[in-house]
C-alpha cells in the first residue's frame, strides 16, 4: 500500500522530465528558425554574400592610400640620394595630398630641388606654383624663366607655359608671334593644352596651313 504513493511520485516527476526537455528543444528549435528568416537568403542556401559597392569603393580607397603612403615615403628616400626625377614625383605627393597631407611649401621645396638638378618637369611644376603664388612668392617674372628653363631642357609642357605667358605678355614683354610659334610647337608636339590654347587665343589663321596642323595636333 505504500509503494503505490512512491511510483505515482516517481511517474509525475518521470513526465514533468520529458515536459521540460520538450520545451527546451522547442525554444532551440525557434531561436535557429529565427536567425534563418533573419539571414539574407544568399546566407541561408550557403551562397557567397555579394559585397556592397561602399564596401568595394571602400576598400579600394584603402589600398590606395597604402599604395600612396608608400610611395610618397619611397620617393622622400630617393630624392634624397639626388634622384631628381623622384623630386619631382616627391612634389607630387605633397602638392596634390597623395599618402599624407597636402603640403604646398614642401612642394615647392621638392621641385626647386628637382628643377635645381636640371629635371625638366620639376621645373614646370615649380612655374605653375610660382604663377599662383600656392607654397611659394608669386612672381611671374620667376615664373616664365622656370618655364623657359624648363622648355629648353625638353619638357613640353613647360614650353606650352612659356609660350603662352610670352604670347599674353606675362613676367616680360609681349610677343605674340614668337608666343605663338612655341605654342604651335608645343602644340604639334602632342600637347593638347597648347592647342586650346591657341585656339582660345586665337592665335591662328583659319586660311593658313597651321590651322590643319593645329587640328592634326588637337586629335592626338
Amino acid at each position: 500500500m505504500d509503494a503505490a504513493p512512491g511510483k505515482a511520485y516517481i511517474e509525475c516527476y518521470r513526465i514533468s522530465l520529458e515536459i521540460a526537455a520538450m520545451r527546451f528543444l522547442t525554444s532551440v528549435v525557434f531561436i535557429a528558425a529565427t536567425g534563418l528568416m533573419a539571414a539574407p537568403a544568399s546566407a541561408q542556401y550557403g551562397q557567397k554574400v555579394e559585397r556592397t559597392q561602399a564596401e568595394i569603393a571602400l576598400e579600394q580607397a584603402t589600398q590606395n592610400l597604402e599604395k600612396d603612403r608608400a610611395g610618397r615615403a619611397e620617393a622622400i628616400q630617393a630624392c634624397a640620394t639626388k634622384d631628381y626625377a623622384a623630386c619631382t614625383k616627391l612634389g607630387d605627393y605633397y602638392r596634390k595630398g597623395w599618402g599624407g597631407m597636402q603640403d604646398y611649401k614642401l612642394a615647392g621645396e621638392a621641385y626647386r630641388k628637382a628643377c635645381n638638378g636640371k629635371d625638366a618637369a620639376g621645373c614646370a611644376s615649380l612655374a605653375y606654383l610660382t604663377t599662383k603664388g600656392d607654397g611659394v612668392e608669386q612672381d611671374l617674372a620667376q615664373s616664365r624663366l622656370l618655364y623657359k628653363k624648363s622648355c629648353d631642357l625638353g619638357e613640353v609642357s613647360g614650353c606650352a607655359g612659356y609660350g603662352n605667358m610670352v604670347f599674353a605678355g606675362k613676367g616680360g614683354a609681349k610677343n605674340v608671334a614668337e608666343g605663338t610659334r612655341i605654342l604651335q610647337s608645343a602644340c604639334d608636339d602632342g600637347y593638347k593644352w597648347a592647342c586650346d590654347r591657341i585656339t582660345g587665343l586665337a592665335a591662328y589663321d583659319p586660311n593658313d596651313d597651321t590651322w590643319e596642323r593645329l587640328k592634326d595636333g588637337a586629335g592626338r
